[in-house]
């Protein structure tokens, strides 16, 4: 970590500079480990936000994104074990997996047991159903 300043970043409120070396054993019995380094950016000052706060702090933001959209596209789609490549197709897969995730969590909210129906659900749904999948699209739905 080291002090910095918006206007030796470019970065309006840096207050300071994280730089984060990252040890990975992939297999885990390799005989040395792959060493990736990333850096990052915070407002919060040096007396606010200690080394270990804000390594917490980027490890929670992690786990949070890994735990939400994309294990969702992982387990549902098996988004990692897709063959597209494309540094262009892939993103485009990604944003259409996602829409329909927030469909599937707008279709839930209407649901009469909601706690009931997962995405799973809502995708079986959709895929036997292709006539009322059509119909949801193309009309106004009012949810009862």
């Amino acid at each position: 970590m080291a002090p910095t300043d918006p206007f030796a970043t470019g970065f309006a409120g840096a207050a300071q500079l994280v730089r984060i070396e990252r040890h990975v054993w992939d297999p885990p019995d390799a005989p040395q480990p792959t060493i990736t380094v990333v850096f990052g950016l915070t407002s919060r000052p040096a007396d606010a936000a200690t080394p270990d706060q804000l390594l917490a702090a980027m490890r929670g933001n992690w786990a949070a994104i890994e735990s939400g959209s994309h294990y969702r596209r992982d387990v549902t789609f098996g988004e990692d074990r897709s063959p597209v490549r494309d540094p262009k197709a892939t993103p485009a897969y990604a944003a259409l997996r996602c829409l329909a995730i927030f469909l599937g969590v707008q279709h839930k909210r209407a649901q009469r047991r909601p706690q009931n129906y997962h995405l799973p659900d809502f995708l079986r749904e959709t895929t036997h159903r292709k006539t009322a999948t059509i119909r949801w699209f193309t009309h106004a739905y009012h949810p009862p």
